[in-house]
């Protein structure tokens, strides 16, 4: 009996002793994710880079998933789509019909690049660039895919401006992980020239991680200054404002420095104008009347 008991627990050191396989196939899997074999100078293919690479692209623009070997010789470089376990690219042949799909690869480079034109949300997700040695090495790349950006303008959709105030707009654009790149102003379809004759246009550019500001500034307004004003950054939807620059009291023009523009939305500074007249025109009639 003793002995039985003996062998017993020595089974039970054994078994105890051996490594966990459960904790070895969870290493093995978050480790995938770092995987390459060779180094320089040596012969064997290897990524420039081994480490899991996020990408964020905006819907509706292009993308590219960035993937360079090493050493290549004469394998192939494959990208397979995680999530269906599909083929997209083998060299630079495309094997999907989907057309928005396609390598870049300069002649003579070591980018393998996936280019993704246009992207849509669907195409979330993580991708491997593989290369056939043996064993195959492989390199992750996670792609997050986030909602257009989108311009706006401070303020009301429609605005007047006092006769030789200054007109100042503010542009605001949220920017993801791509930069909203350069903001063009237009007066209705024609881009505004800070160099024109006119003179007093002047715009100031502020950036953060976050945001890019646009303030555009046009000094001493005249009527031809009115019109429809867009805010057209490269990489984010247009926003836009119309301006309207009207006559102060008595119709004369005043002075930028003597009164701030009127920020009114809508047709309230119009009606307010037409309520006043009303009530001028019944009082006339009121000391008509009397008389």
């Amino acid at each position: 009996m003793s002995s039985h008991l003996a062998l017993l627990h020595f089974i039970l050191y054994f078994v105890c002793s051996l490594p966990s396989t459960r904790g070895r196939q969870v290493e093995d899997t978050s480790d995938q994710h770092q995987i390459t074999w060779g180094r320089p100078n040596s012969n064997m293919a290897y990524f420039a880079d081994t480490t899991l690479v996020n990408i964020t692209a905006v819907v509706g623009q292009q993308t590219r998933l960035p993937c360079r070997v090493h050493n290549l010789d004469k394998r192939d470089v494959s990208w397979i789509r995680q999530r269906d376990l599909h083929i997209l690219t083998v060299g630079i042949l495309t094997y999907t019909s989907d057309d928005r799909f396609q390598v870049y690869h300069p002649e003579n480079s070591d980018e393998w690049h996936l280019e993704i034109n246009p992207v849509t949300f669907r195409d979330s997700g993580i991708y491997e660039c593989q290369v056939s040695t043996s064993p195959k090495i492989f390199l992750p790349v996670r792609l997050s895919v986030e909602a257009v950006q989108q311009a706006k303008i401070q303020g009301p959709k429609e605005i007047y401006i006092q006769n030789g105030s200054t007109i100042k707009l503010t542009c605001i654009v949220s920017t993801h992980s791509e930069n909203s790149g350069t903001v063009i102003w237009y007066r209705d379809t024609t881009e505004l020239d800070y160099d024109s004759p006119r003179g007093g246009v002047s715009v100031e550019i502020e950036k953060t991680p976050s945001k890019t500001t646009s303030k555009l500034f046009l000094t001493r307004a005249v009527k031809g200054d009115s019109g429809n004003y867009t805010c057209a950054p490269e990489f984010a939807e247009a926003a836009f404002v119309l301006v309207h620059v009207v006559n102060g009291p008595s119709g004369l023009p005043i002075s930028g420095e003597e009164s701030a523009a009127v920020h009114t939305a809508g047709c309230s500074t119009v009606r307010s104008e037409v309520q006043v007249l009303v009530i001028v025109l019944l009082v006339l009639m009121l000391s008509q009347t009397t008389r």
